[in-house]
């Protein structure tokens, strides 16, 4: 039976219909009307999909619905996800003009910068939130990535084939984002000792095992949820009439997200150890103190494993890695300082290197972020070793700017 014929079913086939709704937490939800073919045989549905998209309407509003085959739009969905296009191509934008003067600064002192330095840094300069941003600005970000895991929830049903696995791997994107997004919000708090905060970092947020557990993610989702379309949960309309459809609708789909965030958690964990093994032979660069890590704070967004050097029992980071992070060297006066890129908004200002931590020898200290302008140099030498700090340093800006010589205007030509 058209659009779809089975041979084995040929004589036991019925024609199908249905149009259903997919809530998401924002007032407006998704739609789907399909057409096809019941096989009674099997006991499965052969559809197509005939009309797809999203309507302004959600809680007592949606359960009242009764469908419709004309074009529906709504206007929420279409706003939220303009901002959010035009955020992220904002992002990008700020990375590139990032990049782009980074590189052009290398080129100028003479210094080479690898691939996977390279990538680093970009990963950096894509950080969603800006320094020194409020947990508030935080949650208007967590807000709009929820929205878009929604989002691929609807459309991991909606699509199949190749796109259904690119939208599996969409979703670990946006979940892994989320994770990284929450983790910014707690380090902000200070709730954490400096010795946890850098544990889960370096073990969940490091360059290593970045992409791993979405990768797998999009390998093992289709076995997960089809095993959760034949559990018992499609009998469970008497709790979802108990609670509200909008409840046991968030209530079920919080359920595939949680699995989800457990698979690359998983994955990440495991890796970051033997990785940690293979290349260092040690796990002790998983939670010993490092002065760099502390004096970054919750300005870093990820870190790199293979960066670090164990030495005496002493953590250090490689001027490798600490290229790779942007961070750079000032000299007034005889003292040595720490410098890096702040991340603006929205914008790349051409004085956007700050101090952030004075340098003794092969130690870092923190200190209040100070405002540069003046010829840098790139770090020569290792750094590392405990800090006098026991939990995450929360800077503050000083006003006091840091007198050096001028540098070449050359970083700035790029609006």
């Amino acid at each position: 039976m058209a659009p779809f014929a089975t041979l084995f079913c040929e004589n036991d086939s019925f024609p199908f219909d249905v149009y259903f709704y997919h809530a998401s937490i924002g007032f407006y939800s998704f739609y789907e009307g399909e057409t096809g073919t019941y096989c009674a045989n099997d006991k499965l549905s052969y559809i197509q999909v005939d009309v797809l998209g999203s309507y302004d309407i959600n809680g007592s509003f949606l359960a009242e619905d009764t469908g419709s085959t004309k074009s529906r739009v709504s206007y929420w969905y279409g706003i939220v996800g303009a901002i959010w296009l035009v955020y992220r191509a904002l992002m990008i934008r700020r990375s590139y003009v990032m990049s782009t003067r980074y590189g052009r600064r290398c080129d100028e002192l003479g210094e080479t910068i690898s691939q996977e330095q390279a990538v680093v840094f970009v990963q950096e300069s894509l950080r969603l939130s800006a320094h020194g941003a409020s947990n508030y600005q935080r949650a208007v970000l967590l807000y709009l990535i929820v929205e878009g895991i929604m989002t691929d929830l609807f459309l991991i049903i909606a699509n199949d084939g190749w796109a259904t696995r690119v939208q599996y791997a969409s979703l670990g994107y946006n979940l892994s984002g989320l994770m990284l997004l929450l983790f910014e919000m707690v380090e902000s708090m200070n709730w954490l000792s400096e010795k946890w905060r850098m544990r889960i970092k370096r073990v969940f947020f490091s360059y290593e095992v970045a992409l791993v557990g979405e990768f797998v993610t999009a390998l093992v989702l289709q076995a997960f949820l089809t095993g959760l379309n034949k559990s018992d949960l499609k009998r469970s309309k008497p709790t979802a009439l108990a609670v509200s459809y909008y409840l046991w609708s968030l209530i079920c789909h919080g359920m595939v997200v949680m699995v989800v965030i457990g698979i690359i958690s998983s994955v990440r964990v495991l890796w970051a150890l033997v990785y940690a093994w293979l290349k260092h032979r040690s796990f002790a660069i998983l939670s010993d103190p490092c002065c760099v890590d502390t004096a970054l704070g919750v300005r870093s967004r990820i870190m790199l494993l293979s960066g670090y050097s164990l030495e005496g029992g002493v953590l250090y980071y490689r001027p490798s890695a600490l290229k790779a992070f942007g961070m750079l060297k000032m000299e007034e006066e005889g003292s040595e300082y720490l410098i890096m890129h702040k991340l603006h908004w929205f914008t790349v200002p051409r004085d956007n290197l700050i101090g952030i931590g004075v340098i003794t020898g092969a130690r870092v200290e923190p200190c209040n972020e100070r405002p540069c302008t003046g010829i840098v140099s790139f770090l020569d030498r290792r750094l590392g070793g405990p800090s006098n700090q026991t939990k995450n340093y929360q800077a503050t800006v000083n006003q006091r700017t840091i007198k050096v010589l001028a540098a070449s205007n050359e970083m700035n030509d790029i609006p």
